[in-house]
């Protein structure tokens, strides 16, 4: 590849990000300090081995001990790491925790010396790429919090859910003693490998969870844990059965697909930077990017990649679906010919029967197709579409759920039933959503009420109508193409059922020397060879008509032309009364509903890999 440059397009803001996040405790002692930092050292040097064109960040709440040891190797590892700090508590309030005096502990004495730790605190906030303050646990006020006690521990408790919450990987430096302190490591590294609960009492979907990579470190109140003293393990959720061999190959394919789209992103050919700067007009149309609102350049720059991606690699499907379709007939009538065709006289000429020739040419075909089969899955041409194609419409989503003030997550209602083969999908949204922390925090509710009419006018115009002309126009030519291949399969049955009667009446005649004499003999047999090759062809078409899903998806694409329809009515409705907050509401159902189509759309092609056709 060459590198392109795309104009209005900033690489960095678009690379989806490896999470990780850092728990451990604050007596962590002096003597391991430089084993512990060697031990971090190695993680993130060997993710950036392992993951080159993947950006890392780490989550860091910056409190003493293990939190900032973490961060500062982090930063000095020269690999490109982010500091992402989320706050448990303002700062003011936090910085209460952070004692002016440190006791050094070694193996002959102890000695206290003096060390502002506020100080360090704040150097390593001023070398953070974002940090937020998280919202007060419910039932919590500011007073409740600035002395130690329930309420001040429900915020840790908080920052520890956040930092599990959004990382895919977490390095807890924890002397593995399970314990039920609110807020304690041994929390957060439960979180982390069995999930973050969510606030209902019945959730029936089984919350994700992500590796822990387990230093086991001794601390001051526990100074001989057990076990290896300062071992490295990696802990991996249940779901697993402690089959670690099976978790290694799924989270190292997670994050493999994760790296794979940045390499694309750092280096798009020529195609490919066109193919984005095409699917920015699109979703733009008539409107210069310079216009959109502050922060919204970065959500549509990554749609525009992920949308040229599931471009790409649905021409390389559909090419590869027609090439495996023509080669199976190719094949099946070359064989059909070395094997039925009679001797037929050209002149000085006479193609003789059982034509090796015939048979060599199904067997190049028979290896042709094989080939095909094995490049296409080496290249995973059945699932790149389908996952870019998601992610794309995730992103768009995302673009106009942000753009009209809509703070959900697109990844809480996303790809649900798709959870084992999409993760790396969700996972590249949680390093976004990490990425922009504490960025544009303006909510729109409290902009002039002309731009919160214009955005939601945006989001009507260039999503809502475009999408339901997009599905009602996709409608049609889904249907179109099914009602033409069905229509191509009666056409063959029927001929199929005339070259039957031919032969029928052929064979029972009392002329049968017609048919048995030098002249005619081939007649017969290009017959019955046409009968079995109509047949094929049958199968063939109603093969490439169920793998494409064209009958399917003409049903899916008019409920939603009519749900896009419906949406845009009841949206200018809530305009025209200027009624913003229910609108808002509209905006988000329909981007539900949008996410929902799409899982279901993945789920049907998922049903149909890519596979030889059987004539």
């Amino acid at each position: 590849m060459t590198n392109t440059k795309i104009p209005g397009f900033d690489r960095a803001e678009v690379l989806a990000p490896l999470v990780i996040g850092i728990a451990g405790h604050l007596d962590i002692r002096e003597e391991d300090r430089q084993r512990l930092e060697d031990k971090v050292k190695a993680i993130f040097l060997g993710l950036h081995k392992d993951y080159g064109a993947t950006p890392l960040i780490i989550v860091s709440a910056l409190a003493e001990g293990a939190d900032r040891l973490a961060a500062e190797v982090a930063l000095s590892a020269r690999v490109g790491v982010r500091l992402v700090v989320p706050l448990p508590m303002p700062v003011d309030l936090y910085e209460m925790d952070f004692d002016r005096v440190s006791v050094l502990e070694t193996p002959t004495a102890t000695v206290v010396v003096e060390r502002n730790s506020r100080d360090e605190f704040r150097a390593l906030l001023d070398r953070a790429a974002a940090a937020a303050v998280l919202k007060l646990a419910t039932g919590n006020t500011l007073e409740s919090i600035a002395e130690p006690g329930p309420a001040r521990d429900l915020q840790y408790e908080a920052v520890g859910k956040y930092i599990a919450r959004q990382s895919q990987i977490l390095i807890a430096l924890w002397d593995g003693v399970e314990s039920n302190l609110v807020g304690g490591t041994s929390s957060v590294v439960r979180f982390q490998a069995e999930g973050v609960p969510g606030a209902e009492t019945c959730e029936l979907e089984a919350p994700e969870g992500f590796p822990v990579y387990h230093i086991l470190t001794p601390r001051r109140k526990n100074p001989y844990p057990l076990g290896k003293a300062l071992e490295l393990r990696k802990l991996y959720p249940a779901v697993f059965e402690q089959n670690d061999a099976k978790a290694e190959k799924y989270y190292g394919k997670m994050f493999a697909r994760l790296n794979e789209f940045n390499k694309y992103v750092a280096d798009p050919d020529s195609d490919l930077a066109e193919g984005i700067a095409k699917s920015r007009r699109y979703l733009l149309q008539d409107m210069p990017q310079d216009e959109l609102p502050d922060g919204m350049g970065a959500a549509l720059n990554r749609y525009a990649v992920a949308d040229a991606l599931a471009i790409r690699f649905q021409q390389y499907l559909l090419r590869a679906q027609i090439n495996l379709h023509v080669l199976t007939f190719v094949v099946f009538v070359s064989f059909l010919l070395f094997v039925d065709l009679p001797s037929i006289p050209f002149g000085l000429f006479e193609l003789p029967e059982h034509c090796i020739w015939f048979l060599i040419f199904s067997a190049i075909g028979l290896a042709a197709l094989l080939e095909l089969m094995a490049s296409s899955r080496k290249l995973a041409l059945d699932t790149q579409h389908e996952d870019y194609r998601a992610m794309a419409e995730g992103l768009r989503v995302k673009f106009f759920w942000k753009l009209a003030g809509i703070e959900d997550q697109v990844a809480e209602h996303y790809l649900g039933k798709q959870r084992s083969e999409l993760d790396w999908i969700r996972n590249g949204f949680r390093g976004w959503n990490v990425a922009e922390a504490g960025q544009n925090d303006e909510k729109v509710e409290s902009l002039p009420a002309e731009e919160q009419r214009d955005r939601l006018g945006f989001a009507r115009k260039y999503w809502i109508d475009n999408q339901q002309a997009y599905f009602k126009t996709a409608a049609e030519r889904n249907l179109k193409y099914h009602d033409n291949f069905e229509r191509f399969g009666k056409y063959c049955i029927f001929a199929v059922g005339l070259l039957g009667l031919f032969l029928i009446i052929g064979r029972l005649s009392n002329s049968l020397e017609l048919f048995c004499g030098s002249k005619y003999l081939y007649s017969f047999s290009l017959a019955a060879i046409g009968l079995e090759a109509l047949l094929a062809a049958a199968a063939i078409s109603h093969h490439f008509d169920n793998r494409l899903a064209y009958g399917e998806h003409a049903k899916q694409y008019q409920r939603m032309a009519s749900l896009f329809a419906r949406g845009s009515e009841l949206l200018q409705k809530f305009l025209d009364g200027r009624d913003y907050e229910t609108a808002r509401v509209c905006v988000k159902k329909v981007g539900n509903e949008a996410l929902t189509e799409n899982g279901d759309w993945v789920l049907l092609r998922r049903e149909r890999p890519l596979e030889v056709p059987h004539p």
